[in-house]
């Protein structure tokens, strides 16, 4: 008994050591059995599944195999069915008190939502994610970002992008540009250019020079002449210096304005700035002086281009005609027939009449009487 009692409790006792192993060892074995039944539970759960036994998954999934993997398996079969598709969001979202969703499970849904062109239904799901204590996922964002632009209003397009913003995912100037597209598209130039001006710049993306002239351009052809010069002059204090075709914009809503001596100016300041005008700028102008009745400045402008080396080829004809046809009708066109200028040039006054056959404006009598 002595020598019994003289045994420290934590002596090496052999005996001692194997029965613990044995419980070591027992335990891997029960582990590696539950996981070669989880996998044959996920192999028969996908089976069933891409058999479209949806009944049968779900119920080996509520009554078994409550795991994320599981959850993503029944959630594919279901989206792969156009009828039960409606269904699968409910899924996640129920499923989610037992089974944490995971990333891939909202990737799943929501690509799936926007081929469908339900991307309102994708973008709720992705604003679910911060409260299960997920990161909405970039790629994903965009992706739902862009379908909204196609398929629903771009109000709501805002208003994700906005999200995103909070979620700190940064919109790429893709995504602007897809939404300012969406903007013009619904006529709402004034929330494109509030996008334009105040959240673009916001966020690191800097507009460019393409889309103040889209935005000069929509509100020239509202009538909207004061916001033209807002959006001339916010390109300016931003650095940037405007082309021909930005000219040629802000010199057009001059001449809707009927500030046809403005107009002149601005053509003037191109030549200053270093970016003189070509032939539709001149082509702008003579349409807003026939529109005004004032054929002596049109003769003038038509004799100042010539100068200037540039030369009324059939598209910028044709372009002229176009905005004759807009300002004034046939009748302003026809006159361009009886200006020295075609009358005398063989090659131009061909030119001029089959551009004006070409729009319908002058028919084969028409030319004879002229002639």
């Amino acid at each position: 008994m002595e020598i019994v009692k003289s045994i420290p409790a934590n002596a090496n006792i052999p005996a001692v050591q194997e029965t613990g192993l044995c419980n070591i060892g027992s335990q891997q074995l029960n582990q590696r059995e539950m996981h070669r039944e989880a996998d044959h539970h996920h192999c028969l759960l996908a089976t069933l599944a891409r058999h479209c036994r949806l009944a049968a998954a779900a119920t080996l999934f509520s009554s078994t195999l409550r795991t994320a993997r599981a959850l993503n398996s029944l959630l594919a079969a279901i989206c792969s069915s156009p009828a039960f598709l409606r269904f699968a969001p409910k899924v996640l979202l129920l499923a989610a008190p037992s089974v944490s969703p995971n990333a891939t499970s909202f990737h799943i849904l929501t690509s799936t939502l926007c081929q469908a062109h339900r991307p309102t239904a994708a973008a709720d799901l992705l604003c679910c994610m911060p409260s299960l204590l997920l990161d909405p996922d970039p790629a994903s964002c965009r992706a739902v970002l862009s379908s909204l632009c196609q398929y629903a209003s771009a109000q709501d397009a805002v208003a994700f992008l906005d999200k995103m913003c909070h979620w700190g995912i940064s919109p790429s100037r893709s995504d602007y540009h897809a939404i300012f597209d969406a903007l013009l598209q619904e006529g709402k130039v004034a929330e494109a250019y509030e996008v334009m001006k105040n959240k673009m710049g916001s966020n690191g993306v800097a507009p460019a020079l393409a889309y103040f002239k889209l935005i000069m351009q929509a509100f020239s052809e509202t009538a909207e002449f004061d916001s033209v010069e807002e959006g001339f002059d916010e390109m300016l204090l931003r650095g940037l210096v405007p082309d021909v075709d930005v000219y040629n914009v802000y010199i057009g809503a001059l001449c809707r304005k009927g500030d046809l001596a403005g107009a002149r100016r601005m053509m003037t300041s191109m030549e200053h700035a270093g970016c003189p005008p070509d032939i539709r700028t001149f082509g702008v102008v003579v349409s807003g002086c026939m529109s005004a009745g004032d054929m002596g400045t049109v003769r003038e402008l038509v004799q100042e281009a010539i100068r200037h080396g540039l030369r009324w080829d059939p598209p910028a004809l044709s372009e002229l005609i176009g905005l004759l046809q807009a300002g004034g009708g046939a009748t302003l066109a026809h006159e361009l027939l009886l200006e020295p200028l075609f009358v005398h040039d063989a090659l131009v006054l061909g030119q001029l009449i089959g551009a004006l056959c070409k729009q319908g404006l002058l028919g084969p009598a028409a030319v004879i009487d002229n002639y």
